[in-house]
């Protein structure tokens, strides 16, 4: 059969590969185009626009690409179109996977949304968007079965993919800082994210010169790490995994930081119209997915402003000395792994995807 997945950023690219990878167990003549990245590439999948073409952030970022933004979708409905997949995949990205959604469905493609929208944070309103343009959504928090499921959707619990990623993960026994002490700094996956980052955490480095800090770098932005702090690519869970403690923007890895173990203090900085309308409309208490899941301050939260030298500095500090607050984050952890349950996500997920396309 064949199969369009559309991941719109890098945490997506890795649950993309890993549902990849298990359709193809089960679909041996399997024929993926996608939107994604390397990961998805490796697995096989035919990549037709790479994710770093949709990393707009922002309500500014929106605005000043709109022109870009309509012509992605009239590619994508081009796309489908000449394809004619048996299943339009989406993974997470809600806000536009959403829309790519309502072009699909219009076009009478089969669509399945795999990592739900996170409707119950940012829009309730948004479930009935969600009934009228997809056929199977697939949750990864067990509390959004009952959300979505008494809305009328058609809705599967399939675990959290991170645990997938997690749970295969093999440390690389040659990984060139083991052994050593260091912070680990995680900038982002998007290209603002990591400009607003890499600053600071330069300045970070400067006033703590008895720390050793390490970048955890993303290729598919090489370029923007102009930094003296090291850099390493593409090894991040190597590089968290083996450190003290990190410093990790709001993201998919907080919560791999989490499940690595690792004690972390999250950080984030937006453009302020973003922030100031957010703060409006969103309905958490925190941005951390560590946080959220556990409904508790369980990792710092550094947010605008306070994302500083010296918040930073402090809470890090304090984390170092392996007191109250590390022993803290470190039973919260446990709870953690608890509630995300065990790896099979993508296994589950390519299984239901398979059957229902199968059934059409």
């Amino acid at each position: 059969m064949k199969y369009f997945i559309l991941a719109g950023e890098k945490s997506g690219d890795l649950h993309g590969s890993n549902l990849i990878q298990e359709i193809k167990k089960l679909d041996s003549e399997a024929q993926i185009k996608a939107w994604g990245g390397d990961s998805m590439e490796n697995q096989g999948a035919e990549i037709l626009i790479h994710h770093n073409q949709l990393a707009i952030m922002g309500i500014l970022g929106v605005i000043q690409n709109i022109q870009r933004l309509k012509g992605l979708f009239k590619t994508f409905g081009e796309q489908i179109e000449a394809f004619q997949p048996d299943a339009v995949i989406f993974i997470d990205y809600g806000g536009f996977n959403l829309k790519a959604a309502k072009i699909a469905k219009k076009k009478g493609f089969q669509t399945h949304f795999y990592i739900a929208p996170k409707v119950w944070a940012w829009n309730k309103g948004r479930v009935e968007e969600i009934k009228k343009w997809i056929d199977h959504l697939y949750v990864i928090f067990p509390f959004e079965l009952k959300l979505f499921s008494d809305a009328g959707i058609s809705t599967a619990y399939v675990g959290n993919p991170l645990q997938d990623a997690i749970q295969t993960f093999v440390p690389n026994e040659e990984f060139s800082l083991k052994g050593q002490k260091y912070i680990a700094l995680l900038a982002g996956s998007r290209k603002q994210e990591i400009k607003t980052a890499l600053p600071l955490f330069e300045q970070l480095a400067k006033t703590n010169p008895d720390l050793s800090f390490v970048i955890a770098g993303i290729s598919d932005w090489k370029e923007l790490y102009q930094t003296n702090i090291p850099v390493l690519f593409d090894q991040t869970y190597d590089i968290v995994q083996q450190a003290e403690m990190a410093i990790v923007t709001s993201g998919t890895a907080t919560l791999e930081t989490a499940l690595l173990n690792t004690p972390q203090i999250v950080v984030y900085k937006t453009d302020w119209v973003f922030y100031s309308l957010a703060k409006i409309v969103i309905q958490i208490k925190y941005i951390s997915l560590v946080n959220i899941i556990l409904d508790k301050l369980a990792v710092p939260e550094l947010i605008q402003a306070k994302f500083s030298v010296e918040h930073m500095t402090a809470w890090m500090r304090d984390l170092l000395t392996k007191g109250n607050t590390y022993q803290q984050q470190k039973n919260d952890y446990m709870e953690l792994q608890k509630v995300v349950g065990n790896a099979g996500a993508s296994k589950k997920t390519a299984e239901l995807i398979y059957s229902a396309a199968s059934a059409k």
